[in-house]
């Protein structure tokens, strides 16, 4: 059966997070093939440093999707937005292009925006669109679970003996800059280190799926799996 290869235009904003975390889902369920794609508008290309800043963006997406497993590759583009995704869609022969919307206006009516609508009317193959409003709340909930629990794992390796405090540190600025909250973090850490009850966590799906996307090493059999 041949391997689904999806499109993901990306464009530094706070979509980004929503569509790569649907991605990241994707991908684990079906082994689809990711493509990431930062089109550079024209007038934006001419500032100093713009491609290059793209260029670095889009390698620490692809670096953080590689590091869960995922077959991903990242592609720069100048020019129109939509032109440009329809362009890589038809070049690379995806099977379905993966993005963000503006929100909803009303009951029914959902506001595209200007590319993505454009990119609904061109593209010859099928276009997925997330909706930034409808998605955030699931988005910011997910995270805050997963904040916790990994905030629960990393209490575990410290009462263990295996971390110090130090290392405790680190390790949630790692997670920070890999999208987890700080606040959930920190404060399920403080918790279990002044009353040592972690939370009975029952979904073993979910702990297994959130380690393999932040912190793979524990996921081969170590008492950590379910320890928080």
């Amino acid at each position: 059966m041949p391997t689904l290869k999806a499109l993901t235009p990306l464009d530094e904003s706070s979509r980004d997070r929503i569509i790569l975390l649907h991605v990241v889902r994707l991908a684990k369920l079906t082994g689809a093939t990711i493509y990431l794609l930062h089109v550079i508008p024209v007038v934006r290309s001419l500032a100093p440093h713009a491609v290059r800043s793209a260029e670095s963006y889009l390698g620490a997406q692809e670096a953080q999707l590689r590091a869960q497993g995922i077959d991903v590759h990242s592609i720069a583009r100048r020019g129109d937005p939509a032109t440009e995704i329809v362009k890589v869609a038809i070049e690379y022969d995806v099977d379905v292009i993966i993005m963000g919307t503006r929100g909803r206006r009303g009951l029914d009516q959902l506001l595209l925006g200007s590319v993505a609508s454009a990119v609904v009317s061109r593209s010859p193959v099928r276009v997925t669109l997330l909706n930034e409003a409808t998605a955030q709340s699931d988005v910011d909930e997910r995270i805050r679970t997963q904040s916790s629990y990994m905030g629960g794992i990393i209490w575990n390796r410290v009462a263990c003996g295996l971390w110090s405090e130090q290392e405790a540190a680190t390790e949630m600025e790692r997670l920070e800059a890999l999208g987890l909250d700080h606040d959930v973090l920190n404060g399920t850490y403080t918790n279990l280190q002044q009353t040592g009850a972690p939370a009975d966590w029952l979904d073993f799906d979910f702990q297994v799926e959130t380690l393999r996307q932040f912190a793979p090493d524990l996921v081969a059999g170590e008492d950590e799996t379910t320890a928080a």
